[in-house]
């Protein structure tokens, strides 16, 4: 009887233990995780603060983009339109300078 009542009170204290052990353990889990969220949305907030007074605006490099897509558009644009102009402009051009070079050649014959 003596060694029943050994075993059974060895089997409820190590019950016991293992009950507090896990107690322990998802009291620390929960502190632990609670902290972390804590400090994480600490940090994301002092973070953003801190970016909005510095006066960084998060879609600015955005527009910037859009701005410079939409400049180089307009200078393809303006390109196309200088060549088209240069193309018609060209028979003409050529015609000045065969009359220069020809002025020249006058002038050095006499």
């Amino acid at each position: 009887m003596g060694m029943l009542l050994l075993l059974i009170f060895i089997g409820l204290a190590f019950f016991f233990v293992i009950k507090f052990t896990i107690a322990v353990t998802a009291v620390v889990a929960i502190i632990v995780g609670t902290t972390t969220i804590t400090t994480l949305a600490c940090v994301w907030l002092g973070t953003s603060y801190y970016l909005r007074a510095s006066g960084y605006k998060p879609d600015k490099a955005e527009k910037t983009y859009q701005q410079v897509d939409s400049d180089l558009k307009q200078i393809v644009g303006d390109l196309q339109e200088i060549r088209f102009e240069l193309a018609e402009a060209e028979p003409y051009l050529r015609d000045v300078e065969f009359l220069r070079y020809a002025r020249q050649d006058s002038k050095t014959d006499n």
